[in-house]
């Protein structure tokens, strides 16, 4: 594809992005570290609550995902009656990796930031969406080894904009309920809701 005709396919696209994707045209792999571009380089999202298989939200995608994984990632979990809310921390966060085609990923953005009330103009952030690393959940081996660096992923997700306890959530405490865990883990619906 020339030049001429991805600036003409893109024409709303900024410089910076219009050079990566012809980057990308052209076989490169390149992240210039901004939102623009990170879109592209980035294809999963990491859930923990009410967009999981099962929950109250889990048909709410926009798209249908290349795969679904069991992972974690670390964090501070909040329950509340209705739904949860993660901030940063060092708890291992159980939740589900959602994959999809770079494509896709504006989109399932869109609909994902709509949902969790962030980057919503003229509008208070609900949720912030930020980048973290997700590793999959491995079966302990003789090692007794529970990361496998090879599986640590960058992913979307949605950390909660003010102190959830402001707004009656309640932390959730790790517990050893995963089978094959080395560390307590935290995870929502906790075992108490099942």
């Amino acid at each position: 594809m020339a030049a001429d005709s991805v600036l003409s396919a893109n024409s709303d696209l900024s410089a910076a992005k219009w050079i990566h994707e012809l980057l990308v045209l052209a076989g490169c792999d390149v992240n210039f570290g901004n939102s623009e571009t990170e879109i592209g380089v980035i294809s999963s999202v990491f859930v923990y609550g009410t967009l999981k298989r099962g929950e109250c939200r889990g048909a709410m995608w926009p798209v249908e995902p290349l795969g679904v994984s069991a992972v974690f990632t670390h964090g501070t979990l909040f329950d509340r009656h209705d739904y949860p809310a993660m901030t940063s921390g060092t708890d291992d966060v159980v939740g589900e990796k959602w994959d999809f085609r770079p494509e896709q990923m504006q989109r399932v953005l869109e609909v994902l930031d709509a949902i969790e009330g962030a980057n919503q103009l003229g509008v208070p952030d609900l949720y912030r969406r930020v980048v973290v690393t997700t590793w999959d959940i491995c079966e302990l081996g003789a090692s007794g080894h529970r990361v496998d660096a090879e599986t640590a992923r960058k992913s979307y997700t949605y950390h909660y904009a003010s102190d959830p306890e402001d707004d009656g959530f309640t932390r959730i405490l790790p517990e050893q309920a995963v089978e094959g865990r080395v560390r307590p883990c935290v995870q929502w619906p906790t075992q108490s809701r099942h």
